[in-house]
């Protein structure tokens, strides 16, 4: 039953009735009953604003076990005020489900196809669960990780909320005196927040806000704020970004916690008609909690600093040099520290008959303290090892014609204590 146009605006009810059977103890019986009420609905749609919502609420009645009760919905507003000066979006879901108490192992794999690589940190031949790490270069992901075969499920209920917020001063750049000044400036915000919790009982999740330990399964949180002064204008372009995130997750082995914050300025000015100065400053703090792997945890703050240069010959030709210093101090267990220096080059080509070329090649100075034969020291270095190490990449793009795409990637990496690496590939891309 509805009512309205489902082109515009309109509001559809239903209701579901559902009889389950199934053979039980040699015999062909009512197994359970589903009761579901919905409504789906745009009750807004026009220039300015736009309003949706959804919802599924549904009883299942068993014979053999527990009844169960399920909400799913979404709702979701866009508004524009003050003529575009400020946007809004919004959207709200709940969601019931299952989530497997996963236990998980890693295969490995064709060279260079998989995703994590082994590091043995003990020395013993064993590969232990803590011992795979993210692989940084692509010779060096060889293993997969794959859940095992698993009956064991968890209720849960997720709450998701999603806010963004943006500020456009640019209306205003016709005017005089400050409101002329605030022209050149706008401001977005988001906030990401994924919520999902154990269900008691059938009860539900409805605050994305509620961070409750004990109920707590998984967690992404993320907000993010980017002030602006001339955007994508190239001229004095200055933008302030602060970032949080924060992430936590059930595994079989216990919960793992990972917290974010990042304060960022960007800085880019043409000038003499083919120079671009890029300036990057950043200061951040990283942590990272496991329940039952000290060895893995830290609490790390960084700075970085990277100048860049760049000669814009024309649109399709550009060569970039910069520098990159980063510093970063492990204030748990070892107390690891690590200044880095890369010094680097850049060059991108896009020919007239589809060709595109990206080469670029890098040194890195690592000053590291601390043992480099650890999971932190991994994440500190990026995969790279103390001292000097060198990094190289060249690749090719063709489209050969309006469907196919022909990708050439060839890349290499040498440090002081290791032979050279060498990686291609060969890709060719159907888009249909």
């Amino acid at each position: 039953m509805g009512i309205g146009d489902t082109a515009k605006v309109f509001a559809k009810f239903g209701f579901n009735y559902r009889n389950n059977d199934s053979i039980k103890s040699n015999e062909f019986t009512e197994v359970n009953n589903r009761k579901s009420f919905y409504i789906n609905s745009k009750l807004i749609q026009n220039k300015n604003t736009n309003l949706r919502v959804f919802a599924n609420y549904r009883i299942t009645e068993n014979n053999f076990s527990e009844d169960e009760k399920s909400l799913n919905s979404r709702f979701i507003f866009n508004q524009k005020l003050f003529n575009n000066f400020v946007n809004l979006s919004t959207m709200y879901e709940t969601s019931s489900g299952n989530v497997a108490r996963q236990e998980y192992l890693y295969i490995k794999t064709e060279p260079g196809l998989g995703y994590y690589t082994w590091i043995d940190y003990n020395s013993d031949g064993i590969q232990d669960f803590d011992e795979f790490e993210i692989a940084e270069f692509q010779d060096q992901a060889n293993y997969l990780r794959v859940p095992k075969p698993n009956l064991r499920f968890l209720a849960t209920q997720r709450a998701t909320f999603r806010q963004g917020i943006n500020l456009n001063f640019i209306q205003w750049k016709v005017k005089k005196g400050f409101k002329k000044t605030l022209s050149h400036f706008n401001n977005e915000s988001f906030l990401s927040i994924e919520n999902e919790q154990s269900r008691a009982e059938n009860s539900f999740n409805f605050n994305p806000f509620n961070f409750d330990k004990n109920k707590l399964i998984g967690l992404n949180f993320s907000l993010r704020n980017s002030l602006y002064f001339n955007k994508n204008l190239q001229n004095y372009s200055t933008t302030y970004t602060f970032g949080k995130l924060k992430n936590k997750q059930q595994y079989f082995i216990g919960t793992q916690e990972n917290n974010t914050k990042t304060h960022q300025i960007d800085f880019a000015h043409k000038f003499a008609t083919f120079w671009l100065l890029d300036l990057m400053g950043k200061f951040s703090k990283n942590d990272l909690q496991t329940e039952n792997f000290d060895n893995r945890n830290y609490s790390i703050k960084g700075k970085e600093v990277q100048p860049k240069i760049s000669f814009l010959y024309n649109p399709n030709n550009k060569l970039t040099a910069f520098y990159h210093y980063k510093k970063k101090v492990n204030s748990l267990e070892e107390f690891e520290e690590l200044n880095q220096q890369k010094f680097g080059l850049e060059y991108f080509y896009l020919g007239s008959k589809k060709n595109q070329v990206t080469a670029n090649i890098n040194v890195f100075l690592n000053d590291f303290k601390g043992n480099t034969n650890t999971p932190v020291a991994y994440q500190m270095l990026e995969g790279l090892q103390a001292g000097k190490n060198h990094t190289w990449n060249l690749l090719f793009n063709r489209k050969l014609n309006s469907f196919l795409n022909l990708n050439l990637n060839y890349s290499g990496r040498k440090s002081e204590n290791s032979k050279t690496i060498h990686t291609g590939s060969v890709q060719l891309r159907a888009v249909f």
